[in-house]
């Protein structure tokens, strides 16, 4: 039978420290490549921040010169990067926002901020933009939420354009941002008015009541009617004093209906003509002329100075000529009997012929029209 050999002790000791001796060798060598490599990155970034001081030619810009108005002379878009740390901007975002930098400059500011904040601007960091807000998009602006009132007083002075502005009031709607007093004073004007007639019907009476007066020129005249009817309400407690209620339901009063206007007419509130201009024709034609006495009372010549304006003209071929006339300010013209309204010719000084002329026109139409009425 064969014996089996058995291994020399000698060996088995020689080949155990070989084994472990490369163990530890291996180990010191995955050691000293990692703690190799920790060393390189942080040599990396010492580095970097190296260069980034060292980009900056001039001074690195420090908390205590955020505000200085002369930075946009002192540093290009391309220094403003390199000696601002998106810390100190961080910090003092809206001392660096208040200052009138260049496009350019602004540029960098907006996409340092990107930076800071990838997930979005929060809001009160949008409330300190200041000019900065004039390089943001309105697909940009469309992606904030915005759903501080205060935060449309603070935003849209800054705002570079009509559209950004609307971008910005759309976006806060859309979030349910309600129209308080404080939004109302914002937009009022031509902001307000582009406001659709739904979001202008959730304004609450109490509201525009504690609200400045309100531009509302600009408005078609079915927004106007429903701004008017909010007014109405809002001040219904004075209508009973018409020298108290007309000076608070005067920035609406484009809006007003015919029976509103009658019940201003017996209040003797001696309506501006300017203010008179801006009434919805279609419910001045319905007033008598007794009606346009009483509501303009001190300013009625002012009819007769302005007789070619539209209001004026439209007023007049809804009534008789002897209606139109027992105003006493020399207006002409109205409806003839036949319905049609009257032409008035004006004199021409110095041409005789052509009066002469306008006369005959005018005496044709006349009968022209009693031989139509006879006829039907």
């Amino acid at each position: 039978m064969k014996k089996t050999m058995l291994p020399n002790s000698n060996a088995v000791k020689i080949m155990s420290i070989i084994t472990i001796g490369f163990f530890l060798i291996t180990l010191n060598v995955q050691l000293s490549f990692s703690e190799n490599q920790s060393q390189s990155r942080k040599l990396i970034l010492l580095r970097n921040r190296v260069k980034r001081a060292t980009d900056c030619p001039t001074k690195v810009i420090t908390e205590n010169i955020t505000s200085e108005p002369t930075l946009p002379t002192t540093y290009t878009a391309e220094e403003l990067d390199a000696c601002l740390e998106n810390e100190v901007l961080a910090k003092n975002l809206t001392q660096l926002g208040n200052i009138a930098f260049s496009k350019d400059q602004l540029i960098v500011l907006k996409r340092k901020l990107g930076e800071i904040y990838p997930d979005g601007l929060p809001q009160e960091e949008i409330q300190r933009l200041g000019f900065i807000i004039t390089v943001y998009g309105p697909e940009e602006i469309s992606t904030w939420n915005i759903t501080d009132p205060n935060t449309l007083v603070l935003v849209l002075p800054n705002s570079p354009n009509f559209n950004t502005t609307i971008a910005i009031v759309s976006n806060y709607l859309q979030r349910s941002g309600p129209l308080n007093a404080v939004v109302l004073n914002a937009i009022s004007g031509s902001t307000l008015c582009s406001l659709s007639e739904e979001n202008l019907r959730t304004i609450l009476p109490s509201e525009l009541k504690k609200a400045k007066p309100l531009n509302i020129s600009m408005c078609t005249q079915a927004k106007k009617d429903i701004i008017y009817g909010i007014a109405e309400t809002a001040f219904r407690d004075q209508a009973n004093d018409p020298n108290a209620y007309y000076p608070l339901i005067k920035p609406y009063i484009s809006g007003a209906k015919v029976s509103d206007l009658r019940s201003l007419a017996a209040g003797n509130i001696n309506m501006d003509y300017a203010t008179f201009r801006t009434l919805n024709p279609v419910e001045v034609e319905q007033l008598t002329a007794e009606e346009i006495r009483n509501l303009l009372g001190e300013n009625l010549n002012d009819l007769k100075t302005n007789e070619n304006d539209l209001i004026v003209q439209r007023w007049i071929n809804k009534h008789r000529p002897d209606e139109v006339e027992s105003l006493g300010i020399g207006l002409r013209g109205g409806l003839s009997p036949a319905g049609i309204g009257v032409f008035v010719f004006p004199e021409l000084p110095g041409s005789a012929s052509v009066n002469s002329y306008s006369i005959l026109l005018s005496i044709c139409i006349t009968v022209m029209s009693i031989t139509i009425q006879s006829i039907l």
